[in-house]
């Protein structure tokens, strides 16, 4: 989206009444933000009998009356405050930039919707996470952070191989995002893309490294306690461009940030533990058939190793209809509210660290760890 959508002083529109969703029915949904990611979403949407973008949403008119015809979507908006107030929708699917996330979050759930799926990052800080949930606590509702990797059959398989215990106790977990980025467009060109605009919420924090932290939090089975990192900023955007950083957890497991765009590509992901290592080459967008290795020590330098070849999907798919079976009833969000915020508090700690040059602390509210998952605790 190219401007922010404020919720202004309006008074909030009493809550509509539930449509009844069957599984017959498709979930119909409204997308707010015609943008780049979102056409990651409407094709998935369109491969599916359960799920359908029935209302867009964009303040450039322009952009979604495009969009909307070219996904046939039927009912066009600026705003979309007037999309909820017109539209029966089941859930609503915000995609734009990460500084507008936690307005359109609570301004969706002031005008009556209770399932919401937001594109990464949640927030652009820890007390806008936190603000996010208990929000979404006070009225019941359900808000998901659309990181589309947890879907993926390759990552799961990953988690699973962790959770089984097949590489032992989890020693540390590192991801790694990276993708070199030219830095070709002026630093004052307005139509620069979002990620290298520090107003939008560009730089590797809210783009890249908050795959890796969420990936870390998830497979460290422990709650994150103190960080400590290094980073840089581009020259000429003022963005974060290089983050790496340590994040401890209780228990011991220790977490491996590195995220650049000053760095060749990188998307892998690595758990070592007593037993063993897991490894996904390509953890974050996988776009092509991929291997899952278990790898362990049988003698010094010599490694026996398994593959396990995943073949291709859309994870954008899978997420689609896994929010689509949340809103039916059927499944349990991922990931949960509460292990986005935590996401948020360690990444805002990382981001702290490396400015400050200090280790800074994970501060997590009661309320939020009464919420985690009980392995998470």
């Amino acid at each position: 989206m190219s401007s922010s959508q404020s919720s202004g002083s309006a008074s909030p529109c009493p809550p509509p009444e539930p449509r009844h969703v069957t599984d017959l029915a498709p979930v119909r949904l409204g997308i707010v933000g015609c943008g780049g990611i979102s056409h990651r979403h409407a094709p998935a949407a369109a491969a599916s009998p359960e799920v359908e973008i029935v209302a867009c949403c964009d303040p450039r008119r322009d952009v979604a009356e495009d969009w909307a015809a070219t996904y046939g979507c039927g009912h066009v908006f600026g705003d979309y405050r007037s999309m909820l107030e017109e539209q029966e929708l089941d859930g609503v699917l915000i995609a734009t930039w990460p500084v507008l996330h936690c307005e359109q979050i609570l301004g969706c759930l002031e005008r009556g919707a209770r399932f919401v799926l937001c594109e990464k990052s949640l927030t652009t800080g820890g007390a806008e996470a936190l603000d996010v949930f208990r929000a979404a606590g006070a009225v019941s509702a359900t808000v998901v952070e659309a990181l589309m990797y947890r879907h993926h059959p390759a990552v799961q398989r990953v988690v699973q191989l962790v959770e089984s215990g097949a590489a032992g106790a989890v020693d540390s977990v590192r991801a790694y995002f990276s993708l070199f980025d030219e830095e070709e467009p002026a630093g004052d060109d307005p139509l620069r893309d979002w990620r290298q605009q520090v107003a939008r919420g560009g730089g590797v924090p809210y783009d890249l490294a908050c795959y890796c932290v969420d990936a870390c939090n998830l497979l460290a089975g422990a709650v994150p306690r103190r960080t400590l990192a290094v980073g840089a900023h581009s020259a000429r955007y003022g963005t974060i461009n290089r983050l790496y950083g340590l994040i401890e957890y209780a228990g011991s497991p220790v977490g491996i940030v590195t995220s650049s765009s000053r760095s060749d590509f990188d998307h892998e992901l690595r758990i070592s533990g007593a037993a063993g290592h897991v490894t996904l080459p390509v953890a974050w967008r996988i776009e092509a058939p991929v291997d899952v290795t278990f790898s362990r020590s049988v003698g010094w330098g010599r490694f026996e190793e398994e593959r396990i070849t995943i073949e291709l999907v859309d994870p954008y798919l899978l997420q689609l209809e896994h929010f689509g079976a949340v809103i039916r009833g059927e499944r349990e969000p991922v990931p949960t509210l509460a292990e986005s915020v935590v996401a948020a508090l360690t990444l805002e700690a990382l981001v702290r660290s490396a400015t400050e040059g200090t280790s800074v602390d994970v501060d997590m509210p009661a309320d939020v760890l009464a919420a985690l998952p009980r392995a998470a605790t």
